[in-house]
């Protein structure tokens, strides 16, 4: 079993890990975010999250900021078989944290 922990101070990260297919998927997110799934034996288990902005529209020709990319941390951890494999935190601005470990 793979679970990818992504969490933080920050609001929104995008965030890139590979699935138990071997595909890669990307999207962004709303912290804290989980993603779990079976992974064949021997498989590199591998998440990254990077701050990133994000604005909706507020009306004719304005955007609110939900979150700007630079305030706040990052955190990603890859726990295989419910034990805790990798791990990694960024503070910098549009920061990027990312952990990877192996499929036993």
């Amino acid at each position: 079993m793979v679970k990818y922990e992504i969490d933080g101070t920050a609001k929104y990260a995008n965030i890139t890990w590979n699935n138990g297919a071997g595909g890669t998927e990307q999207k962004q997110v709303k912290l804290p975010y989980e993603e779990e799934f079976s992974g064949p034996v021997g498989m590199l288990a591998y998440v990254s999250a990077q701050k990133t902005k994000v604005t909706r529209s507020s009306g004719y020709d304005r955007n609110e900021v939900l979150s700007d990319g630079v305030q706040g941390t990052v955190h990603v951890t890859v726990k295989i078989n419910y034990r805790k494999v990798g791990e990694a935190e960024s503070d910098a601005p549009f920061g990027i944290a990312k952990a990877s470990g192996k499929v036993e």
